[in-house]
């Protein structure tokens, strides 16, 4: 954790969006001319803008365009997959997960967590969630080669003192993957909530109050897709909805069942983008 050099870097223009997007007296205008200064992204967010899972129905030629039509919260997320995708795209070996994997379940967690913001008449955390879905996982991305190192040891911990894995991890290793996706969220001076969603997702109950809504969110989400079989590695059999994240969502056992049957829609959503 100490070797902050070590840790995934994100082009920068990803942390500038993500921070000015918060920013309530931000203009289309200067969000666009930022994007454009990345010429390399530029061309990978006008094709997302373009896909199926975005689009709006009109072909979006400019970053000035796809701000416009898609919304600067819209085109933050954009922003941010693009960022994202070269570090979670790969094989996380420790956690058991093939290229692609940890990819795909941060896809289907950023988009149930945003259908549950939505229904729950939260619109204004609804991209919030979806960018904290994405990254949720990537402290597993600098600590996989540890576990991998330390599986046998953590495993054991988890059957014979009955630990979540990601309690077992600190016993064993003195950190989590939470803690170190927390640090590289710190590097990269990503927004407070996001690092709570991090550091707390498996833990909401512990999560600052005043983000304690968003945390319960995405680890009701992880935990959904996990059960559907989306992402589970070596760690997917030992999670467990918390009842307090239930509650502070506000989600009935009906509701629940609903997420469950909605997941082969999601997936077949996030095809487009992967």
């Amino acid at each position: 954790m100490k070797n902050l050099q070590g840790l995934p870097q994100i082009p920068e223009v990803a942390s500038k969006v993500i921070n000015m997007v918060s920013d309530p007296d931000v203009s289309f205008k200067q969000v666009a001319n930022e994007i454009a200064k990345n010429q390399a992204m530029t061309t990978s967010i006008l094709k997302l803008c373009n896909s199926a899972y975005f689009s709006k129905g009109n072909v979006i030629s400019s970053i000035d365009r796809a701000v416009v039509t898609l919304g600067l919260k819209e085109v933050k997320n954009i922003v941010l997959l693009v960022a994202a995708k070269p570090l979670l795209d790969k094989p996380v070996t420790g956690y058991d997960l093939g290229e692609g994997d940890l990819w795909k379940q941060g896809l289907a967690v950023a988009t149930m967590s945003r259908d549950i913001a939505v229904a729950k008449k939260r619109k204004d955390v609804a991209d919030i969630v979806f960018t904290g879905g994405i990254i949720h996982n990537i402290g597993k991305v600098v600590i996989a080669l540890f576990v991998h190192q330390t599986y046998n040891q953590i495993l054991e911990a988890v059957q014979t003192k009955k630990l979540p894995f990601h309690v077992a991890e600190k016993e064993i290793m003195g950190y989590n993957h939470q803690e170190v996706g927390e640090k590289i969220l710190e590097k990269w001076n990503f927004p407070p909530v996001l690092r709570s969603i991090v550091r707390y997702y498996q833990d909401p109950d512990v999560a600052p109050e005043e983000h304690r809504f968003e945390v319960s969110i995405i680890h009701i989400a992880n935990v959904v897709c996990l059960m559907a079989g989306v992402g589970i590695g070596s760690d997917g059999l030992f999670h467990e909805i918390k009842e307090i994240a239930m509650k502070k969502v506000g989600l009935t056992q009906y509701e629940m069942e609903d997420l469950f049957s909605k997941m082969p829609e999601i997936l077949k959503q996030i095809r487009d983008i992967q």
